[in-house]
């Protein structure tokens, strides 16, 4: 999944250089059958943390040298279905604007709320929930290299639970733009997931590479 990821950002000519960040202790990284020209644009971090803002931390951190208005963009390998072309698609939408921005992808299913306690074996309904204006977020997340670090750690010292970069912008008084990405880049988090993914990403003789 991870080399996948990492394919389709190296094809994006615009991004000058990833970072990877990975646990202390990772065993896999070094393992991984990455193309030599990708690997060598390739800065690992090893001071990863445990929530993800911890690890964007960390990777922000370790960026040297960098401006506070270069821009970053924040990727997770789960999503390894993203292409070059979502990626510069994000960039053109994003790079003009001052708070920089997200793939994400209007929500088109009837949402229900599960009654408080209720098992997933035993759920029941509470409510159906109005969709109108909502959104799934994905990533990248585009946002300027101080703006996003400072964000973090201001949420950190309030005890902001931040569940994306977004929300720590957010949290900073910031409104981030929504651009509409693809239900391809979905995150692989199930078993079903996997499967799904896998039948997008492994090579067959009738199928031609997304881009």
């Amino acid at each position: 999944m991870l080399c996948h990821a990492l394919a389709a950002l190296a094809a994006v000519s615009r991004i000058e250089r990833i970072t990877v960040v990975v646990a202390p202790a990772d065993r896999w990284f070094d393992d991984l059958p990455l193309d030599e020209a990708i690997a060598r644009r390739i800065e690992v971090v090893r001071h990863g943390g445990a929530t993800r803002a911890a690890s964007v931390a960390a990777g922000l951190a370790a960026m040297r040298p960098v401006d506070d208005d270069d821009w970053v963009l924040v990727h997770d390998a789960a999503r390894c279905g993203i292409t070059s072309r979502m990626v510069d698609g994000l960039i053109d939408r994003v790079v003009g604007h001052p708070a920089g921005g997200l793939l994400a992808l209007p929500l088109d299913d009837t949402l229900k709320r599960c009654a408080a306690g209720g098992s997933p074996e035993e759920a029941a309904v509470d409510a159906t929930i109005d969709r109108a204006g909502l959104w799934r977020a994905q990533t990248p997340q585009m946002f300027r290299h101080r703006l996003l670090s400072d964000a973090l750690a201001g949420a950190a010292a309030r005890d902001v639970v931040v569940t994306d970069e977004s929300s720590a912008i957010e949290a900073a008084g910031h409104r981030p733009l929504l651009v509409a990405g693809s239900s391809r880049n979905f995150k692989v988090t199930t078993a079903d997931d996997l499967a799904m993914m896998d039948s997008l990403l492994v090579p067959r003789p009738d199928r031609k590479p997304a881009r």
